[in-house]
């Protein structure tokens, strides 16, 4: 319990939720994991007469030291618009984040103050401090969080709010979120994953229904063409029936590129040719992602999560096969620049039952998009 590091965030200025989600999104940029939030309050000014705080805590790990995350949160708080300025007082911001506690560590100096020193006064920081640490003990003070909010004598108010500082808003301007990557990679995971906590509809593909992938696993030259024919004519059938109802927010475990990809990889020169003539034709006009999320793994890896899924087909795919995709994939996408593309390592990430995890890759996604 001790060794937790807490930060607390303020905002009365501009979009105060969407700067929160900001600011939690530049930090995992920076080595700093996100391991639980609070709820966010809503507080009056304190010690000022200005607009109504948003409010509230995280608990990070960080192999940072204390000067260093300190300068990493001003660096973001500038990012973000906040400009400190050499006047005293309080002032209306943008965005206020402080360093509240690092583990059981005392600093005064002068340019760093841990624990912060006058949080044990004031119900805007102990309200969410409360949610996320209530049996951390002040290392001054020598009370918990709990009893430090107990016994405040801070009479200001505080409003929980209905925000899941955890979530970021990816569909707030996002309409279009499609995830590639290799064979294995957890793609279908991923898409329903976030299906279920945003609404949006989902988009998935069944490769069982190509009836020439087991022939081609087993011998690749000879049913290449037919096997990547089939997936072109099916990916752009169910494209057309799909999009055709209109969905306003989607997420989709691959992209019509995947068709290239493979068939370059599987085709020959002069198949290839042809093939990549049709494609163009088939899919011009058609709809294009806003983000492509490509999930990154290792070859044994995706081996692994390939034998576990137990598919029948699978079983004949090899090492070499797996790298010569992953290598059309990085070749495709190198100098694409009609959609956002984020390069993102599941390597030893378990997505589909580590909540942190999964939560870290949407941020990464939401992350993408306002830079």
């Amino acid at each position: 319990m001790q060794d937790q590091i807490i930060l607390s965030l303020g905002s009365n200025l501009g979009d105060r939720i969407l700067t929160f989600h900001k600011a939690l999104a530049l930090m995992e940029e920076h080595y700093i994991r996100l391991c639980s939030c609070s709820k966010v309050y809503e507080t009056p000014a304190w010690g000022f007469e200005s607009t109504p705080f948003y409010n509230a805590c995280v608990v990070v790990e960080t192999d940072l030291k204390a000067e260093e995350l300190l300068e990493l949160l001003l660096g973001i708080e500038r990012k973000l618009g906040r400009q400190r300025t050499a006047e005293t007082g309080y002032e209306a911001r943008t965005l206020d984040l402080d360093l509240l506690f690092y583990k059981n560590e005392i600093h005064y100096t002068e340019h760093l103050k841990v624990p912060h020193p006058k949080l044990h006064q004031r119900n805007f920081v102990l309200a969410p401090l409360a949610d996320v640490a209530p049996d951390f003990v002040h290392p001054v003070l020598l009370q918990s969080v709990r009893d430090l909010f107990l016994n405040t004598k801070d009479k200001a108010t505080f409003t929980a709010l209905d925000f899941d500082l955890s979530l970021p808003p990816l569909f707030d301007t996002l309409s279009y979120l499609a995830i590639e990557g290799n064979i294995g990679a957890g793609k279908t995971t991923l898409a329903q994953q976030i299906a279920e906590c945003y609404p949006v509809t989902l988009f998935c593909e069944s490769f069982v229904e190509n009836p020439f992938l087991e022939a081609f696993y087993k011998d690749p030259k000879t049913h290449a063409l037919a096997v990547e024919t089939y997936f072109l004519q099916d990916r752009i059938k169910k494209e057309l029936q799909f999009w055709g109802k209109a969905p306003k927010k989607v997420v989709s475990d691959f992209s019509l590129y995947k068709s290239l990809i493979f068939a370059e990889e599987n085709l020959s020169k002069e198949e290839f040719k042809k093939f990549k003539t049709v494609f163009d034709i088939e899919t011009a006009g058609k709809k294009i992602p806003d983000v492509i999320l490509f999930l990154k793994a290792s070859s044994s890896q995706l081996q692994a999560q390939i034998k576990k899924r137990g598919r029948a087909f699978e079983k004949e795919i090899s090492v070499e096969y797996l790298q010569k995709i992953a290598t059309s994939y990085t070749n495709y996408f190198a100098n694409k620049d009609t959609f956002l593309f984020l390069e993102y390592s599941v390597e030893g990430v378990d997505f589909k039952t580590d909540e942190r995890a999964f939560k870290k890759i949407l941020r990464a996604v939401f992350r993408t998009i306002f830079l």
